[in-house]
């Protein structure tokens, strides 16, 4: 029997004033039996447009729980590409702090022992390398992922970018440029990064030419555009940098800094200024003159520049008016009101070094109550205080001891605390701080003669002699 003559039977067999009250369970019968046939006669491909649609958006705007569902509903449909979809459900899912879920589902599609789904590769690798206190370990992890994402596609411009990047990062500069190769066509920027690697590896010339390459590029993307962009300065005036053409890249920097007043230009323009004195020191050592204004003008920008500050001490020590000179800018810009902390660090250790314990003090002092947290002006103001006219061991070891909560395996400080240790009878305990710090430094005589005072105190006199020979002889 088929349904149209049903309906015609059923309907005759019934009262019609009946028939009028089940009107409306009819029509809405029909309308539910309707949308059932569409559902099944309808294109699955539209169910999946519509999902994938509501995915992307909704994790586009970081609503990560209607990404869940619409990429639930796409792993429901069983169709292609399900890595796809299995991504996007991990990275809902990590949105919604469910990482062990979403570490798993990345596991699966992109494990490490062997080529998964590309995009999920790189987000690993991409995740770790993002981090500035990556470790060696996390490090390997990204460089096996990103292995695996060119053995998907050796093409893959995102994949080939960032084991560039490692590669530069971790030193191997032959990997890097075989890989940055591949993209710099179509990433003209990435000329700069072969410029380092190519003088990383010593060859000058090819460097020169990338740099070249670079410079051109940023400096047409900089004239060209009518915003200022520091990353395309900064990144000109690296590359002229690279040319040794440190008057262009000052200059590029500088008007940066005059047109635009964008402090972002500061510390490199510091930076600048270090190469370009390295550069003069080492061809034009006796023209003091450039030196002590590109020392000037440098600490103008950056005065924390240890650069700088080294070679600004250095010539100090000189004899003549050159030394006088030197710290006449010393003083000159400390009375301007500039880099306090530091430039009455670099005064109290020149003083020291003249032989003038109390002045050193004074200047050390001061700079320790401009910058307490700055761990070389601590340092150096905890030694005085150990090693001065006016000793305070207290206070000293209070000092090192802050330092050392944040750069606890840092030699220079742990031999300092060994040094405050000795003098203050703890010979024990500075032992482990000396043996710790003596192989790691590059002038080891007063450790030497730390470690004598200390092993003599505990009774160990052979091992205090050997150390006071060894305090004579070393550097």
């Amino acid at each position: 029997m088929n349904i149209r003559r049903f309906f015609k039977r059923w309907a005759k067999s019934r009262e019609p004033r009946l028939l009028v009250w089940g009107i409306p369970a009819l029509v809405g019968l029909a309308v539910w039996l309707a949308f059932g046939i569409y559902l099944l006669a309808g294109k699955p491909w539209q169910t999946q447009a519509h999902y994938t649609r509501i995915a992307a958006a909704a994790l586009a705007a970081k609503d990560f729980e209607t990404a869940r569902i619409a990429s639930q509903r796409l792993l429901a449909l069983g169709v292609e590409p399900r890595r796809k979809y299995l991504f996007d459900l991990a990275l809902a899912l990590g949105g919604l702090g469910r990482g062990k879920e979403a570490v798993s589902l990345l596991g699966n599609i992109a494990p490490d022992d062997k080529p998964g789904y590309l995009p999920a590769h790189l987000f690993v690798a991409q995740t770790l390398l993002v981090k500035t206190n990556a470790t060696p370990v996390e490090m390997r992890i990204a460089e096996t992922h990103l292995k695996h994402a060119i053995a998907l596609d050796p093409n893959s411009p995102a994949a080939n970018e960032l084991l560039g990047r490692l590669y530069v990062r971790s030193g191997r500069w032959e990997l890097a440029e075989k890989h940055l190769r591949v993209i710099v066509s179509a990433k003209p920027e990435i000329s700069l990064l072969l410029a380092a690697a190519h003088r990383a590896r010593g060859d000058n010339l090819a460097a020169r030419n990338w740099a070249e390459r670079a410079a051109k590029y940023h400096r047409d993307k900089v004239q060209a555009s009518k915003l200022d962009l520091p990353s395309d300065r900064l990144a000109w005036a690296d590359a002229m940098a690279m040319t040794e053409d440190y008057a262009t890249a000052s200059l590029i920097l500088e008007a940066g800094w005059q047109q635009f007043g964008n402090q972002a230009y500061l510390q490199p323009l510091g930076e600048v200024c270090a190469l370009w004195l390295k550069s003069i020191a080492q061809t034009r050592p006796g023209d003091l003159a450039s030196q002590i204004t590109l020392i000037e003008r440098g600490l103008e920008c950056a005065p924390q520049n240890e650069t700088l500050l080294r070679h600004l001490i250095r010539l100090t020590h000189l004899e003549g008016p050159e030394a006088a000179a030197a710290r006449h800018t010393l003083k000159r810009m400390l009375a301007e009101g500039k880099a306090a902390a530091t430039l009455h660090f670099a005064l109290g250790v020149d003083a020291w070094q003249q032989g003038h314990p109390e002045e050193a003090l004074k200047h050390l002092e001061l700079a320790y109550a401009a910058a307490p947290l700055l761990p070389q002006v601590a340092n150096n103001m905890a030694m005085i205080l150990t090693v001065g006219n006016k000793p305070d061991l207290p206070r000293a070891l209070m000092i090192i001891e802050s330092v050392l909560q944040k750069f606890p395996q840092d030699p220079v400080f742990r031999q300092t605390r060994g040094e405050i240790l000795v003098r203050s009878g703890r010979s024990q305990a500075a032992i482990a701080d000396l043996e710790y710090a003596l192989p790691r430094l590059a002038s080891k005589r007063a450790t030497h003669a730390a470690l004598a005072e200390a092993y003599r105190a505990v009774g160990l006199r052979d091992l205090a002699t050997e150390h006071e020979r060894m305090a004579k002889t070393d550097r």
